[in-house]
């Protein structure tokens, strides 16, 4: 080969090592970032991150800048600090759900829709609402609720979406409502940010979420939420049918059927008793009433 093209090929090799070293620490640095605030935040300011890390405070700018797009980071406009975004919440809900929660939860949401002749589902939450993980429809009933998997719906008028997000941290719950909004389906759809703050706090009282004709009219559910070792939330279990078959016993029955299911699934995935949150007291506020 001749010395003149030998030096180009070198030079272009060169090229692209720089190239593919200077993409590998950019990644370093991004990395660096969220690792430090998700240790030291929950917000932390331009100035004080880059001093951190020993960082220019232009790159970390730039880092920050490009970790928004992918919904990683968040800006709060009241400060201009930054914070974790849902989207790393989503992703870790995921890792857990791939190893586990799936696998583990579907043979008890083949004997709960045989039990309670309804249609079951696994909720977890996601940046643009409430997903439907996984779902058994009812053999006994035509008429049934059937979300896709994958689906999506909304967190603040359903059943497994209420049971979600009163085990949320109110700015998770604020952040949810705000980027999805509180659209009424129905008249029977709670749609006042602080109402649903008070049926929330009833929920986490009771241990289940009830919703009736919110979504769509004639639909009804019950859920309860499903926590693993620690007593953090993952997702919530639910069951959904008619209206007609959600009233009085036959509603206690469904009621009793999903809090025993959501805490036998916690228990498979090592949930210990003493490690479910306590209940607490406070002002509710009862949309059924």
């Amino acid at each position: 080969m001749p010395a003149a093209l030998r030096r180009n090929k070198s030079l272009r090799s060169g090229v692209r090592r720089n190239s593919h070293a200077g993409s590998s620490k950019s990644l370093q640095k991004a990395l660096r970032l969220l690792l430090h605030l998700g240790e030291y935040g929950p917000e932390m300011g331009l100035t004080q991150l880059a001093a951190e890390l020993r960082l220019n405070k232009a790159t970390v700018h730039r880092l920050l800048n490009a970790m928004q797009r992918f919904e990683f980071i968040e800006r709060n406009p009241d400060n201009d600090r930054y914070r974790l975004g849902l989207q790393l919440y989503q992703l870790g809900c995921r890792a857990l759900e791939s190893r586990t929660l799936r696998s583990e939860a579907h043979r008890f949401l083949v004997e709960l829709a045989k039990r309670c002749k309804e249609s079951v589902s696994i909720a977890v939450p996601g940046t643009e609402g409430i997903v439907c993980l996984d779902r058994v429809d009812s053999q006994d009933f035509i008429i049934t609720a059937r979300t896709p998997v994958g689906g999506r719906f909304p967190a603040h008028c359903t059943a497994t979406g209420k049971a979600i997000l009163a085990h949320l941290p109110e700015p998770e719950v604020r952040a949810i409502i705000d980027r999805n909004g509180m659209h009424m389906f129905t008249s029977n759809t709670i749609n006042r940010y602080a109402n649903l703050l008070q049926n929330l706090a009833l929920i986490r009282h009771e241990g289940h979420s009830q919703e009736s004709g919110e979504l769509e009219r004639g639909l009804s559910g019950v859920a309860a939420p499903i926590f693993i070792r620690g007593g953090q939330m993952i997702a919530s279990l639910g069951i959904a049918g008619p209206t007609q078959r959600f009233q009085s016993s036959d509603l206690k029955e469904k009621i009793d059927l999903v809090t025993d299911f959501a805490a036998r699934i916690s228990k498979a995935l090592g949930t210990r008793a003493s490690q479910l949150p306590v209940p607490a007291l406070s002002n509710f506020y009862d949309p059924f009433s």
